[in-house]
């Protein structure tokens, strides 16, 4: 059983687990090279290949327990068809949100659309050095998911109001 295990299941540890927030890997130089070259962040996150990089990049610097699967919360979006973008200096801007559209996604075709995320678990899982690891993903609530989809962005920008009146 390894640390973070035994804290979830709160037993009695010698060792408290450490792991670092996925927003911190990003101050790494080696993120920072990658991302250079890749403006686009939605195309990043769907590069299996680097964002598995991208994951375990704080493991090879720091002795932490555990690996933050680098992704976003607004794959789920991405993954409903809704057009999803990150604009420098100001954020994710997402497209016209549509119930009726939006409920015609069936589950194959958003697994589809999400499947370089699933990759990049996959590579991570069978990473060797991540042996007696951990690996955390993370999600949005449904709630915050969709305020981002129904505002088409940050609800720290500004919300529509209108829309939860109506």
């Amino acid at each position: 059983m390894t640390p973070l295990h035994e804290v979830i299941l709160n037993k009695n540890i010698r060792k408290k687990p450490i792991w670092i927030m996925r927003q911190a890997g990003r101050y790494l130089p080696e993120f920072r090279e990658i991302r250079s070259k890749n403006k686009d962040f939605i195309k990043l996150c769907l590069n299996s290949d680097l964002s598995s990089e991208i994951t375990i990049q704080p493991l090879k610097r720091f002795d932490f327990d555990a690996a933050i699967i680098f992704s976003d919360i607004l794959m789920l979006p991405y993954g409903l068809n809704q057009n999803v973008e990150f604009k420098k200096n100001f954020g994710p801007i997402l497209g016209k949100f549509n119930l009726n559209e939006i409920s015609k996604i069936n589950e194959i075709d958003f697994t589809k659309k999400v499947q370089k995320v699933y990759e990049a678990i996959k590579n991570v899982s069978n990473n060797i050095i991540l042996k007696n690891k951990n690996i955390i993903g993370f999600v949005g609530a449904p709630w915050t998911i969709l305020v981002y989809m129904i505002n088409q962005q940050s609800p720290k920008k500004t919300t529509k109001k209108r829309f939860f009146s109506e």
